[in-house]
C-alpha cells in the first residue's frame, strides 16, 4: 500500500528517535493519516493485507492527547496482539464530558515472518513537540516516536 498521498506525510529525524509530520483536509482524515505514518514506521505497507476489522474507541482531555491515546492504543495491539494494521477509518471524533472521543476501524493482519518485515518496535507515543493545529489547508501535526 502506498501512502495516499506523498505530500501530506513525511519522517523526521529526531535526535536519536524518529518522528512523522502529517496533513489532512479534516481532523478525522489527520488521525487516520497519522495511524498510516505510524505503521509505515513499523513496516512495509505494501506488504500488510487488511483481512480483518478491528473496532477501537480511545477518549482524550484535547486534540494532542486524543493523538497519543489512538496511536499508543494502536502500537499497544501491534505489540500485544502481534498484528500489522494498513487501513484506518475514523467514524468520528466527538465532544464528552471533559475532552474528545474517537471511534474508528483499523484494518490489517496478524504479522506473518514470511510476508512482513518489522522494522522497528516503538515504546512510546510522546507527547514531545506534540502540536494538532488547524492551518489554511486543513490539519498538521507532527507526532515524535521514542525508539
Amino acid at each position: 500500500m502506498t501512502f495516499p498521498d506523498p505530500d501530506s506525510f513525511r519522517e523526521i529525524d529526531h535526535t536519536g528517535d524518529i518522528g512523522i509530520q502529517v496533513t489532512a483536509p479534516t481532523l478525522p482524515r489527520l488521525f487516520e493519516r497519522a495511524a498510516l505514518g505510524t505503521f509505515h514506521v513499523l513496516t512495509d505497507l505494501d506488504a500488510v493485507q487488511t483481512p480483518d476489522a478491528t473496532s477501537i474507541a480511545v477518549d482524550g482531555r484535547d486534540r494532542e492527547a486524543l493523538m497519543v491515546r489512538w496511536l499508543s492504543e494502536l502500537n499497544y495491539r501491534h505489540t500485544v496482539d502481534n498484528v500489522l494494521y494498513a487501513s484506518f477509518e475514523v467514524a468520528s471524533i466527538d465532544n464528552a464530558n471533559d475532552g474528545l472521543t474517537l471511534t474508528a476501524t483499523a484494518r490489517g493482519e496478524p504479522i506473518d515472518p514470511n510476508r512482513h518485515t518489522v522494522y522497528t518496535e516503538l515504546k512510546a507515543i510522546t507527547f514531545h513537540g506534540l502540536d494538532v493545529h488547524k492551518t489554511d489547508n486543513g490539519w498538521a501535526v507532527q507526532v515524535i516516536f521514542d525508539m
